[in-house]
């Protein structure tokens, strides 16, 4: 059996907990549409076939920020100018009985607004990479310090709040 679908499937368990946060009330921050699509994968030695397309929201405090999917923030770290660094917290994910544990790394070159202010080309608000990094492992294919990189990129939505 391949191990890149159940590594995509470690990932798939980023969006899904997302789309059981609530619903209501639209939440202040800066909304992006950001396409995920895999790049390399040194986990498992299959393919990097994960995809996905998911509206995070950045919140803006000075050189801080959180980013979330709706009102879950999932990574905090800052912005220098149109640079966006970010870290999430630590994640676990059993999969065929054992722990497997696991966080992203994320840098952009971001529009906050739109407008095209920080890239050229392509024609986007928001380019980058993530990077899934596995900090502990009790599986005996995925070791500890593999990563799985995602490129990302998307369409500044809008803005709500101050």
């Amino acid at each position: 059996m391949s191990t890149a679908p159940r590594w995509a499937s470690l990932l798939t368990v980023l969006g899904a907990s997302f789309a059981l946060g609530c619903a209501g009330e639209e939440l202040p921050g800066n909304y992006f549409d950001v396409a995920l699509k895999g790049a390399d994968n040194s986990c498992t030695g299959g393919g990097a076939t994960y995809s996905d397309r998911l509206t995070y929201r950045v919140v803006f405090s000075g050189n801080n920020v959180s980013v979330a999917i709706e009102d879950d923030v999932w990574a905090t770290g800052i912005v220098d100018g149109c640079r966006l660094d970010y870290t999430s917290l630590l994640w676990a994910t059993v999969r065929d009985g054992a722990e497997i544990q696991w966080k992203i790394t994320g840098t952009a070159r971001v529009d906050a607004e739109g407008g095209m202010t920080c890239l050229e080309e392509p024609a986007t608000d928001w380019v980058g990479t993530e990077t899934f990094i596995v900090t502990g492992s009790a599986h005996p294919d995925v070791s500890p310090g593999c990563t799985y990189t995602v490129d990302t990129g998307g369409e500044f939505l809008e803005k709500l709040g101050e």
